[in-house]
């Protein structure tokens, strides 16, 4: 087992365990995977069963609601974790939730994610068109980044940051605390944009699964594309 796959299992396991003690239940199955300053932790088979139940009662946004409270009441303690079980200096932590695929995603980012390494382009992919879907879609439902940078994590997963895009409203409901809400309310609009665009098209494989969060006070947007994995 190479050094970086050693780093995957801690993690892995230590995440597992912690949603365990917080949560009551651990995934099915979690991914991880390191490009530094990125860490992504996919989590799948991951709903509990009170949350089961309000969803047939059509309640999701409760879930969504208190997931969110909660992971924000814990996002210094498991980055603490984070660096004492795998090393990894998380300075901020971001997380998004499918409920109807009964998956989620954490995101920590160490430092400056500005000071990124280099991060390959899989062959035969043109970035340009890719960006400017996400630019369109980000027109649509508040403005068109002041800059947008996309990262490849591997051939199936594209992490992309969009600095600049919120709106004067947002920017004011922000400073009301308004936060929760505004984070509710602008997910559903960032999903559509597998519906609106022919992304597949430009990408290497289909889209499985889309997450987004923002660091609202920096005006940042992370986004993560989870593609389908190639069948052999």
């Amino acid at each position: 087992m190479t050094e970086n796959h050693a780093i995957q299992s801690q993690i892995s396991a230590y995440t597992a365990k912690f949603l365990k003690d917080h949560f009551g239940e651990s995934p099915r199955d979690i991914e991880v995977k390191i490009h530094i300053p990125f860490l992504v932790i996919h989590l799948q088979g991951f709903l509990l069963a009170p949350e089961e139940l309000l969803i047939n009662r059509c309640e999701s946004k409760r879930i969504l609601e208190s997931r969110d409270l909660l992971m924000n009441s814990l996002k210094e303690k498991f980055l603490e974790g984070l660096s004492s079980y795998a090393e990894f200096h998380g300075s901020d932590l971001f997380y998004d939730w499918n409920l109807a695929k009964q998956s989620g995603l954490l995101l920590a980012v160490a430092g400056n994610s500005k000071d990124g390494r280099d991060f390959s382009i899989p062959s035969d992919i043109d970035e340009e068109p890719i960006k400017e879907i996400i630019e369109m879609n980000s027109t649509l439902s508040q403005k068109r980044p002041e800059e947008t940078d996309l990262f490849w994590l591997s051939s199936c997963i594209l992490l992309i940051r969009r600095t600049g895009i919120l709106v004067d409203i947002e920017k004011q409901l922000i400073k009301n605390g308004v936060l929760e809400e505004l984070r509710m309310a602008k997910r559903p609009l960032e999903y559509r944009i597998t519906k609106f665009f022919n992304l597949d098209y430009l990408l290497p494989h289909p889209v499985e699964d889309i997450f987004v969060d923002w660091d609202f006070c920096q005006d940042i947007s992370y986004m993560v594309l989870i593609m389908e994995r190639p069948k052999p």
